[in-house]
């Protein structure tokens, strides 16, 4: 792929700021694209509102119940996950790739009107 020597320079700081190859910068950011380019997903009925803090970013979310999935609904985690685990493993990726990405999302994720850790109301 030939590039233009600014955004070959763009990409190569990209990489230095993240701490991974030039590729890998350009595939974060096709990603990054992706998820953004689709239409966000908004709160239905049911859902209960929660949030997690991770290095200093709030990332906020929607539990569902009765699927027991959790839906960031933007930013470089956005998507729908089938357990709270998927959705904190997400956000860990998004936010630093170098760290291991395994968490328990029920202690992860907190319910935003309560406060308490997601794991208080699990099945």
């Amino acid at each position: 792929m030939e590039l233009a020597e600014a955004t070959h320079n763009q990409v190569a700081l990209l990489a230095l700021a993240w701490g991974v190859s030039q590729s890998e910068a350009v595939q974060r950011l096709v990603d990054h694209f992706q998820r953004t380019s689709t239409p966000k997903k908004s709160r239905k009925e049911g859902m209960i509102d929660v949030h997690a803090s991770y290095e200093g970013v709030r990332v906020e979310g929607f539990y569902d119940p009765a699927a027991e999935s959790v839906t960031v609904p933007e930013g470089p985690a956005q998507g729908r996950y089938k357990s709270p685990s998927g959705a904190a493993a997400a956000v860990l990726r998004a936010q630093n790739p170098k760290v291991s990405s395994s968490r328990n999302g029920w202690s992860f994720w907190i319910i935003t009107d309560t406060g308490n850790p997601l794991q208080t109301i699990r099945r």
